[in-house]
């Protein structure tokens, strides 16, 4: 029977308490997927009962929503950190995105394989808010692609945004092997190869 491990009761601030929920949510979300994590399940790890949950989120939809719209915050964050140096090449930036993908994965961190369940689910009910809250993640990207078409060349019968699409099926192929073979030399060498033929792609 899977376990998870119960936080000692404290009293905090209700911003504190809040986003404490927020953690554990993240927590469930990662471990039972986006469509089975629930109030209960949030409460039992904090500690704290149903109706305190409920007092911070209503109702499911607000708890998703919430647990999402950080989730899209920190891919965006990874984004910046990997592709914004105007003095790498375009295939630097796009293989630092991709590390920072691998990395994040080897380290388990949970938003990442959230973001990823929640880019292919086009529920009705969760993909409206993914394209929402993500679009300024696709500008981003196709802004790194138009970048490269201006300074190193890069030509392409596909658009930017035609690009970035292809480029998020890349890096979701690189996710799923990495979970599978966390080895980051081998997942870095093999990203690199999957890039290189990506840009070549007319």
């Amino acid at each position: 029977m899977e376990t998870i491990a119960r936080k000692t009761r404290t009293r905090l601030s209700p911003e504190r308490r809040k986003q404490q929920l927020l953690d554990f949510a993240l927590h469930v979300f990662a471990r039972r997927g986006i469509g089975r994590a629930g109030h209960a399940d949030i409460a039992d790890m904090a500690n704290v009962s149903v109706a305190t949950v409920f007092n911070y989120f209503p109702t499911r939809e607000a708890l998703v929503e919430e647990v999402l719209t950080q989730v899209a915050q920190h891919f965006h964050q990874l984004l910046l950190e990997s592709c914004t140096d105007e003095d790498l090449t375009l295939s630097d930036r796009l293989n630092s995105i991709m590390d920072n993908i691998i990395d994040h994965v080897i380290a388990q961190q949970e938003w990442i394989k959230v973001w990823f369940e929640w880019s292919t689910s086009v529920r009705d009910e969760i993909w409206p808010q993914f394209i929402q809250n993500n679009k300024a993640s696709v500008d981003l990207v196709a802004d790194v692609f138009e970048e490269g078409r201006e300074n190193d060349g890069l030509k392409s019968s596909f658009n930017n945004k035609e690009l970035t699409r292809l480029f998020h099926g890349l890096c979701y192929v690189v996710y799923l092997q990495t979970q599978q073979h966390p080895d980051q030399d081998q997942m870095q060498k093999q990203a690199r190869l999957y890039l290189e033929h990506t840009l070549n792609i007319s």
